[in-house]
């Protein structure tokens, strides 16, 4: 460690038995401000969010402005989707998700949007699109909750997949084809039903997943 310009000054000119106890104390300086730096680093790097495994309670507006929280729809399978307006592919996999609501009449699945973006542009596109499903919004707020789902998430769309009592059985970054919605949907009821273990259906999902890619 190379004391700066102005210490060496200050050594210069103090005198020669004063210059050992001086550079002593200069360098117990800096060793307890990298120390106190360290811990401070430390103690941030522990609270980054990292994947989370169950779902948590987060809150954000829904189109009426009001707030809503996602454990209103806990208990049933649960996909909540985060998209965008401006994101081509979130807008095609859309109609895949309404479609799959639909289906789901029973109650027990619940899509859920999470748009990360303005409210304007939120209604204007969910009136134009005939979207049914719920859908929150929120720009920064919504990216935050995003990324306290996957310390990884970079770009829309991103999805959640969660069995009803709460744990999280797969993220799906990128565009969902019908086919891998439909045989992830597959996996959640065999967990949900007891025909199936959240780790078997996540193989399955994962051997999936590589089949569709190598045949692409």
């Amino acid at each position: 460690m190379h004391a700066p310009v102005y210490v060496e000054r200050i050594l210069r000119r103090a005198i020669p038995e004063m210059r050992t106890l001086l550079l002593l104390a200069i360098l117990l300086g800096f060793g307890l401000v990298s120390w106190w730096g360290w811990q401070v680093f430390q103690e941030n790097s522990s609270e980054l969010p990292e994947t989370a495994e169950y779902l948590f309670d987060f809150s954000l507006p829904n189109l009426d402005d009001q707030p809503r929280s996602i454990m209103e729809w806990s208990g049933k399978s649960l996909v909540i989707n985060f998209w965008a307006t401006w994101c081509p592919p979130c807008r095609r996999e859309m109609p895949l998700l309404q479609a799959l609501q639909d289906q789901r009449s029973d109650g027990s699945l619940q899509v859920v949007g999470v748009a990360i973006d303005n409210l304007n542009d939120v209604r204007r596109f969910i009136a134009q699109t005939g979207i049914t499903y719920p859908n929150l919004y929120g720009e920064f707020e919504a990216s935050v909750v995003a990324e306290s789902f996957a310390a990884d998430f970079i770009a829309l769309p991103f999805t959640v997949f969660v069995l009803p009592d709460g744990e999280i059985l797969t993220f799906w970054p990128g565009e969902l084809s019908a086919d891998e919605l439909r045989l992830i949907v597959a996996e959640m009821d065999a967990v949900a039903s007891g025909s199936r273990r959240a780790d078997q259906a996540r193989d399955h999902i994962s051997a999936m997943a590589d089949s569709l890619q190598h045949s692409y």
